[in-house]
């Protein structure tokens, strides 16, 4: 028997599928509360809350409306945007509330739904990701450092944590969606509760009195891209992974607010941002993690001479898989545990 040593390798290496996903999580948190948040700001100045929401997801909703019609249409991922957009609304309408007014308080606090989804994510898997460890900490703490004053409101800020928590965990927990009509759906369910609420028929024709270019670039860069992102995203990497790209929302909103704030010039909390993305990229497994023990495989190419070959019960090709503390053998079309 002859056995090739040379790919006796442990599996590490992160996939270049996840990485991909990764960097698709960080462009949707860098676009949905970075370049969004001095937008919003701005637009404030023209429109109240409700009609700027309203606006802004009416040009979603035409937007993806359009993409379905190439596209096609699918009921039920429609249904179920629809069925997860009261708690959008409620996100939506509490960050554009905050926009230009986010204390460290609730900059902190909601972000911290981080937390329970790790708690979840080790009573699932049994393990406790070393990486989600490193990056939670260093953005919770980079969080407290770079916003100062806290004195806002711990019932808005708990809030926050509340919607952001069972929103990712809701997007975690639904299959077998197309993306594009459970934007739609979301879209427009939340463009019908905020239109609800104004009761102004009126408001859908503001954009002709005010510059509509708020809420149009606010229903690219702030709804259907990240959201289409984000929602992906999840469904690859998973919601703690996810999640945890929000050091590039933080990042891009500071950067992007620079024409309406000064820049935090705290270099701790800019090292533990950056440290917080970069935890992220480490070339491990995502189930490479502190945890009990757990079977650690090396695949191992295995020639059998032709001697062996010449019994009509054995393959002439097969692979070992040395398992710790089992032996399995691969064959092809077959699968053997010892």
């Amino acid at each position: 028997m002859k056995v090739s040593l040379s790919s006796l390798k442990p599996k590490l290496a992160v996939s270049p599928m996840t990485k991909r996903y990764l960097a698709l999580a960080m462009l949707a948190s860098a676009l949905w509360g970075g370049v969004s948040y001095p937008i919003t700001y701005l637009a404030l100045g023209l429109y109240r809350i409700n009609e700027l929401i309203a606006l802004s997801y009416l040009f979603s909703t035409v937007l993806l409306l359009i993409a379905s019609l190439f596209h096609g249409y699918d009921e039920k991922s429609i249904i179920k945007g629809l069925l997860l957009s009261p708690i959008n609304y409620a996100i939506v309408y509490l960050y554009t509330d905050l926009s230009g007014g986010v204390g460290g308080l609730t900059a902190l606090v909601s972000s911290s739904y981080i937390i329970p989804l790790i708690i979840l994510d080790y009573i699932n898997n049994r393990s406790i990701n070393v990486r989600y460890l490193v990056s939670a900490i260093t953005l919770l703490g980079a969080l407290y450092l770079l916003f100062q004053g806290y004195g806002d409101s711990i019932y808005v800020a708990l809030l926050l944590m509340v919607m952001n928590f069972v929103y990712t965990i809701a997007l975690a927990g639904i299959n077998d969606i197309d993306i594009i009509n459970f934007v739609l759906g979301q879209s427009l369910g939340t463009l019908i509760i905020s239109y609800l609420i104004i009761r102004n028929p009126l408001v859908l024709t503001l954009g002709l009195d005010n510059p509509p270019y708020y809420p149009l670039i606010l229903a690219l860069v702030g709804n259907v891209i990240p959201y289409m992102l984000y929602a992906e995203s999840i469904r690859r990497i998973g919601p703690v992974e996810t999640s945890l790209t929000s050091s590039m929302e933080t990042i891009s909103s500071l950067i992007a607010s620079l024409p309406i704030q000064r820049l935090p010039m705290n270099s701790m909390a800019w090292i533990l941002l950056i440290i917080s993305i970069l935890s992220l990229n480490i070339e491990l497994n995502r189930n490479n993690a502190w945890r009990k023990p757990q079977l650690i495989s090396y695949y191992l190419p295995m020639q059998v001479n032709e001697e062996i070959t010449s019994s009509p019960n054995i393959v002439s090709k097969s692979y070992v898989t040395f398992i710790n503390p089992h032996l399995m053998t691969r064959v092809v079309g077959k699968r053997k545990v010892i």
